[in-house]
């Protein structure tokens, strides 16, 4: 697995360099000296998993640029965390309500960077994963409902929610010999011997 890749966005050429140079030994690092070249760079294809991005910059600056990322295809759901030397926290709720994930303010020390860099990068990995993850249990609902009829497909949702044959039985009205038939159908159809199988194939 590659490194994470990380843009940072100032127009402070010290703070710049000075984050680049505490960065780049762990993750790859992109600069950008505005908020015009980040969204050049993005327009690019340069899609990078975290971005710090400083508030006050010339002609454009945080805000703007924040909400000019978020319309960049691919780019709406990359976490930002803002960098800047503003401590008062009308500026953090701003930023947090502009779509910022963290909010650091300089200068920073280097220990909380990296520690915050890190926790963002991981919980937006986790988030990534759940979202493949319900694509693919998504993409199986849809190909278990074509393979069976319309009651097996009730019975199944039944028995993945973790509801007893006898259960079933009585809140569909059928009798507890039939619905044990169309639950060996259903298993007989989709290949499979246990009821926590069909319900990982349509839970997860």
């Amino acid at each position: 697995m590659g490194k994470n890749s990380i843009l940072i966005v100032d127009d402070d050429l010290i703070l710049l360099k000075t984050a680049e140079e505490i960065l780049s030994s762990i993750y790859t690092v992109s600069v950008a000296k505005s908020g015009k070249q980040a969204i050049t760079l993005l327009k690019k294809g340069v899609v990078p998993d975290l971005i710090l991005l400083d508030i006050a910059m010339p002609e454009m600056d945080g805000y703007t640029t924040l909400e000019k990322m978020k319309s960049i295809p691919n780019c709406q759901d990359i976490p930002v965390m803002f960098l800047t030397g503003f401590a008062e926290s009308d500026y953090e709720v701003k930023g947090l309500k502009a779509g910022a994930v963290d909010y650091i303010v300089k200068p920073f020390v280097k220990e909380v960077l990296l520690a915050r860099v890190e926790m963002h990068l991981e919980r937006s990995a986790k988030e990534t994963g759940k979202s493949f993850a319900d694509a693919a249990i998504e993409k199986n609902r849809g190909e278990i409902q074509k393979k069976l009829t319309p009651i097996e497909w009730k019975i199944a949702l039944a028995v993945a929610q973790g509801m007893e044959n006898r259960e079933i039985a009585e809140q569909m009205n059928y009798s507890y010999g039939y619905v044990k038939n169309v639950i060996a159908r259903i298993f007989s159809k989709l290949e499979i011997e246990r009821r926590r199988e069909l319900r990982k194939l349509l839970i997860g």
